[in-house]
């Protein structure tokens, strides 16, 4: 076991008692069971949050949640094998899973999220339990993303929607690369409309691959680059959170 992580699925909880009273804080990567198009699979988003939450675990500090596989994910809920929780139900999976963190004195949370319609119900879950808990919550989705593809062959869909493209099928590349299949992947923009931004009409309902942007300019050496730009700066603020010096997480970060 490392002195600044441990992986709570695998420790027992007389390991995770023992890492918590040296440093009370934790990381929960929360991902997705959704289409990603016929070249990655659905689970790319979860595959991706639980690769970053580990580094970022070993480079900073922090006791390593279990990945939840599913979250909200209600455009995509046309698509076979797709999952989603009601936006409730997964604000209050959150604020559950917080209040039970809270009870075993943990004191400060990152919640690191790799699927683009998560953020809303983690903020308003992490908005509620100010007044019910102790624990300070960090959230996070990519930070700081478009520096980190300043370097990308191709643009992302509307500015700065993207789903199984380049900067997501790299990644894959990166890290699951039997998983991907660039002999299935396409680029394809959606038209604009209107009616995304104004009506009930789902994002999935625009695209005909689940593509959107360009996957076929994906290489394995952008994955690698981007996955380290991405780790980097989530140490850097979960790390300017808990006041820790971002390169060396230590006992003075220890409760008494």
């Amino acid at each position: 076991m490392s002195n600044n992580y441990i992986d709570a699925a695998t420790a027992t909880w007389q390991e995770c008692h023992d890492f918590l009273q040296r440093h009370p804080f934790a990381i929960l990567p929360l991902g997705a069971t959704e289409q990603h198009g016929l070249h990655l699979p659905q689970n790319t988003d979860s595959l991706i949050a639980e690769a970053i939450a580990l580094q970022v675990g070993k480079k900073s500090v922090g006791m390593i949640l279990p990945t939840i596989p599913i979250g909200y994910s209600w455009v995509w809920r046309d698509y076979p094998g797709s999952l989603t929780f009601s936006f409730d139900t997964f604000r209050s999976v959150i604020k559950d899973i917080v209040v039970s963190l809270d009870r075993n004195r943990c004191r400060a949370l990152l919640i690191l999220t790799t699927h683009g319609a998560n953020p809303q119900p983690i903020k308003y879950a992490s908005r509620e339990l100010v007044d019910h808990t102790s624990i300070r919550v960090l959230r996070a989705f990519y930070p700081n993303l478009s520096q980190i593809i300043t370097d990308a062959d191709s643009t992302t869909w509307q500015s700065a929607n993207f789903h199984a493209e380049e900067f997501e099928t790299s990644l894959m590349l990166y890290l699951h690369p039997n998983l991907v299949d660039m002999t299935k992947a396409v680029s394809e923009y959606p038209p604009y409309s209107l009616d995304y931004e104004m009506s009930t009409l789902p994002m999935g309902a625009l695209s005909e691959s689940g593509v959107f942007g360009d996957a076929t300019v994906a290489t394995v050496e952008k994955g690698e680059k981007w996955f380290n730009r991405c780790v980097a700066n989530i140490v850097q603020v979960w790390s300017e959170f808990l006041d820790l010096p971002n390169d060396e997480p230590s006992d003075l970060y220890e409760i008494n």
